[in-house]
């Protein structure tokens, strides 16, 4: 990797000689550099592919395209400065190129709080590239920043162009999830499977979407199939325990809830779950000493506070459970609010 990168910046250098007008003969060179990189690329034959675009640019240092296919091998390396440098080259030559604004919001995604990500998407699709790979990742930038409407447009127009996205089925599942859909987002689930079979976080996903259903069997026969694909999705560890604690199937949903404490001892809602169903059985003492335990490892989670102070409520704690409900509605859960009552009718 590093011998790449070292040929490719060598030529960098070495292009910055802007030329004059090119011949005939030196844009057909030009071009056949670029095309030849292209389709190394294609064979992710990098190498051979930085050295033709390369020599692309050594020929015409203006050449945008060449940037702009230079910069798509520094991503896939992860020399992300070099590719963004490569990027801007691209967009100072051919402002219109929204492939390279793309390939910016590409790398920004998931680590700049500014905004910038979503500014390139829009960028690349407002310049023409409407790839469904623009709207897809403009989509997901709008549900982080909570417009969830505007992200259904863009995931229903990644669709449009790409009829098997079933990454988009997946998100756009989501969003009717959270506006109440629950059969549309079954059939966006359940799509995204049936295009990806191997895809345990839509397993799990569609799995809750039928507990909401009521379809508790249907749930635990998804959960099953998500582990089966990924044994480590704690997540659906801790799902598969609550539908059968549901089902009233104690031993098997104290079983799914150890294995996910086991797997993993930062996912809280496992002992949260396993705590409630030890109340359940009159285990109210191991269940209080499991979350005083994790609150030692989580301080801040309000659900563990708002859980123990009903469980200190049955041990005939009254002052702790309320200390336990008022730091649960500090910590931002409004559903201590009706507990809190309680503490001032004492």
């Amino acid at each position: 990797m590093k011998k790449i990168v070292v040929i490719i910046l060598t030529g960098l250098i070495v292009s910055q000689v802007v030329y004059g007008q090119l011949s005939f003969s030196e844009k057909k060179q030009r071009d056949k550099a670029l095309h030849e990189g292209i389709a190394y690329i294609i064979l992710e034959e990098y190498e051979m592919a930085g050295v033709k675009l390369t020599e692309s640019l050594t020929l015409d240092s203006t050449f945008a395209p060449a940037y702009l296919q230079r910069g798509r091998i520094l991503i896939e390396w992860g020399a992300l400065d070099d590719a963004m440098e490569d990027l801007d080259m691209a967009i100072l030559f051919e402002p219109t190129l929204g492939e390279a604004y793309f390939y910016k919001g590409y790398i920004l995604y998931g680590s700049d709080s500014t905004g910038a990500d979503a500014r390139m998407f829009d960028r690349a699709i407002t310049n023409g590239f409407l790839d469904p790979y623009a709207y897809y990742f403009r989509g997901l930038t709008k549900i982080r920043d909570g417009l969830d409407g505007m992200a259904m447009n863009d995931f229903n127009e990644a669709i449009e162009l790409k009829v098997d996205f079933s990454l988009a089925y997946h998100e756009r599942a989501g969003i009717r999830r959270r506006f109440g859909d629950l059969q549309g987002a079954h059939f966006d689930y359940k799509t995204a499977i049936d295009y990806q079979p191997q895809f345990p976080l839509a397993y799990n996903n569609m799995g809750s979407v039928k507990i909401l259903l009521g379809d508790y069997e249907g749930a635990i026969h998804d959960y099953t199939i998500a582990l089966d694909q990924n044994p480590e999705l704690v997540i659906a560890l801790n799902n598969r325990g609550y539908a059968r604690y549901y089902m009233g199937r104690t031993d098997g949903a104290l079983q799914d809830f150890d294995a996910a404490i086991t797997m993993n001892k930062q996912f809280p809602l496992a002992s949260l779950n396993k705590a409630s169903l030890l109340a359940k059985q009159n285990q109210v003492l191991p269940a209080l000493k499991l979350l005083d335990g994790v609150l030692e490892e989580h301080p801040n989670e309000a659900l563990l506070y708002l859980n123990r102070g009903l469980i200190r409520e049955l041990t005939g704690d009254l002052n702790g459970a309320c200390e336990d409900w008022n730091m649960a509605k500090e910590l931002g859960t409004d559903e201590a609010d009706k507990y809190i009552k309680e503490c001032n009718n004492q």
